[in-house]
Formats: C-alpha cells, sequence, structure tokens
C-alpha cells in the first residue's frame, strides 16, 4: 500500500483523518464525518506496508507489547501527521491525522480580532475552551504565532501530543511534550518559573488540571493560556471553581476574578452551502461587572450579563444570527445548537 499518494490524495481533499483497519476500506474524515474512499478492503500486509513506511524497525519492533502506540511525523512529504496504533481484539488499527504544515492566520480561522489585546497581555490568564474536534488546537496554535510574530517574548508550550512547530520570529519559543519531556503539570510551572517564561501555554493534556497551582502561578505574576474542553464561557468558569472543594472554593473563586482576562469558547458547525466547517466563538472579556460576579461565585449570572461585558464580548446567538442572515448555517442547525448548549447547563 502506497501511504504517501493515499496521504496526498485525502490531504488535497481536505480530510484531516485517515482510518485503516484489515478487512475494511479506508475511511477518511472530511467536515467531522468519516465516510469510506473508493478503495478495496485492507489485508494485513496493506497494514504491515503502512506502518513500515511511517515507523522506524525499533518502534515497529515494540507494537507487539504495546496497547497503543503514537507518533508525530513532521517534514515528510506530502504532509505532517501524528500517527496513532492501536490493538483491538489482536489487531491492528491505524489513525492517521493530518497537521497543517504552517498555522494558519486568524483571518483564515474566523478567530475574533477582539482578543488581539490579550496577546500583549504581561498577566493574567486567558482561556479558550471548546469541546473535542472543535479546533481548539488549531486555534491556540494560531493565538501563540500571533505572539510570536509581534511580541519580543519566551514562550513555553506543553502539550500533548505537539501539534504544530514554530518557527521563532520575535519570541522565542520551548516546545515541551507532556509524559515525554514533562511529567506533570506542576513540573511545567516550575520550569517556567525558572526559566523566565513570559507566557505559560498549556494545550490539551487530556488529563484533569491542577486548577490551584495554575491559579497560583498567575497570582504570581505571570501570563497563562489555557486550553480546555469545555463549550461556553459559564460552563468554563463552573468547571475551574467545581474542581476545587467547598471550603476552598470562596479563596479560588477570589484568585480567578482578580487573574482572569478573558474566556473564548468556540465550536464548529457544519456549513451545507459552503461544504465546511464553520467556527462560532462566545467570548467573555473581563469587566468589573463580570469580575464581581465571579468573585462571589455567582456563576449563574455570567450567561445574562455576557452581552454586557468588556467590549468584544458576546454569546453564542450573536455570530450564530449573522451566520443564518448571511445563509452560512440553516436556521434549523442553529436552533438545534443552541437548544443542546443550553439543555447541557
Amino acid at each position: 500500500m502506497d501511504l504517501k499518494n493515499l496521504l496526498a490524495k485525502i490531504h488535497q481533499q481536505g480530510a484531516t483523518e485517515l482510518h485503516l483497519k484489515a478487512g475494511s476500506p479506508p475511511l477518511i474524515r472530511q467536515n467531522r464525518f468519516l465516510r469510506k474512499i473508493d478503495l478495496p478492503a485492507l489485508t494485513p500486509d496493506d497494514l504491515k506496508d503502512v506502518l513500515q513506511t511511517a515507523l522506524p524497525e525499533e518502534e515497529r519492533k515494540r507494537l507487539p507489547a504495546l496497547r497503543f502506540h503514537e507518533v508525530n511525523v513532521f517534514g515528510e512529504p506530502p504532509c505532517n501527521y501524528r500517527l496513532q496504533v492501536l490493538q483491538a481484539q489482536g489487531e491492528f488499527i491505524v489513525i492517521i491525522r493530518i497537521i497543517a504544515a504552517t498555522v494558519p492566520g486568524w483571518p483564515e480561522l474566523g478567530f475574533p480580532f477582539a482578543l488581539e489585546p490579550l496577546t500583549k497581555a504581561a498577566m493574567g490568564l486567558f482561556i479558550l475552551a471548546g469541546p473535542a474536534r472543535s479546533g481548539i488546537s488549531t486555534s491556540l496554535a494560531s493565538f501563540v504565532e500571533r505572539i510570536n510574530q509581534n511580541r519580543p517574548s519566551h514562550i513555553l508550550v506543553i502539550e500533548d501530543p505537539i501539534e504544530y512547530t514554530f518557527e521563532p520570529k520575535k519570541a522565542r519559543i520551548s516546545h515541551r511534550q507532556f509524559k515525554k519531556d514533562i511529567q506533570s503539570v506542576e513540573q511545567g510551572i516550575n520550569f517556567a518559573k525558572r526559566m523566565d517564561v513570559d507566557v505559560l501555554v498549556l494545550g490539551d493534556l487530556k488529563r484533569e488540571l491542577p486548577f490551584g497551582n495554575i491559579l497560583d502561578f498567575v497570582a504570581g505574576g505571570h501570563f497563562v493560556v489555557l486550553s480546555m474542553q469545555t463549550l461556553g464561557v459559564q460552563n468554563t468558569v463552573e468547571k475551574i471553581l467545581y474542581s476545587f472543594p467547598e471550603s476552598d472554593r470562596e479563596h479560588a473563586a477570589n484568585v480567578l476574578a482578580h487573574s482572569l482576562l478573558g474566556i473564548c469558547s468556540q465550536a464548529l458547525l457544519h456549513s451545507p452551502t459552503q461544504n465546511r466547517m464553520v467556527p462560532v466563538h462566545e467570548v467573555m472579556l473581563v469587566n468589573n461587572t463580570l469580575r464581581q460576579i465571579i468573585q462571589k461565585g455567582r456563576t449563574a449570572q455570567i450567561d445574562p450579563n455576557l452581552r454586557s461585558a468588556g467590549e468584544g464580548s458576546q454569546p453564542f446567538d450573536v455570530p450564530l444570527a449573522k451566520l443564518v442572515r448571511d445563509q452560512v448555517l440553516p436556521k434549523e442547525a442553529v436552533d438545534a445548537f443552541l437548544a443542546s448548549f443550553r439543555g447541557g447547563k
């Protein structure tokens, strides 16, 4: 099986993932949906060819003893990708996720320009939130690249796994992979203290976060950009505060209220007219009203006050209404999204 030609073909089609399993035809993920492509079912030899192409010999020898293996491949044509190998009922399944060679810019992503001032912050906490497959890893990388292009600073990025590579421009970027270069978030925070880091970026770490350590680090006068798998600004604040025991929650709310700069929650919806995924954002830029609400732990008041928060703040309703007016999204899909979002609160 010619893996490189297959990757080149699906990459041109705009696919983001390739799924390979013996006995089944290849599947690709496009616009978040899995579909078959016009190829015959794979044989065990096909999978062996794929692994031989994608993995060094030493890593292939380790596979039988592993239930799961993951590796990033950068700089190999036709595209960068992350290869995951897992065993199911004694057989290997291969999932390859395509990673863009360059970090997309804010206009390309439709990222809110109201967040531009936060790229210049010297201290405080900015949270980029969204559920799985909402594109927050890409938006996070674009936020980091924005700092890289405009600000002389030392940025430490901790991810699991590393998604994008950065070419240093005005910034110096230290990129470390969780569970490989750093064994705990606490260790990463201590490293940031010692290395005089200006911006600490905590990407998708696929684990519960030590919010106490993070808030203490921010309160010490540092700037942290944090990724969280939550949908909605209010849900994000509640996730942080309710992670603390009730006895510590008042203190946590006080620290969060004084440290939080803003939250951007992102979702992706499919546009039938444009045949692509369209990003929508709920944004909160903290002002005095929201700061007092958070400090008092009255999280249920966040949503009703979101429209009157700092300039640039908006609930999901605002961008969604515009997309409906512009006939980018059907009203039925928007209503279903909002009903699901509000029903989960």
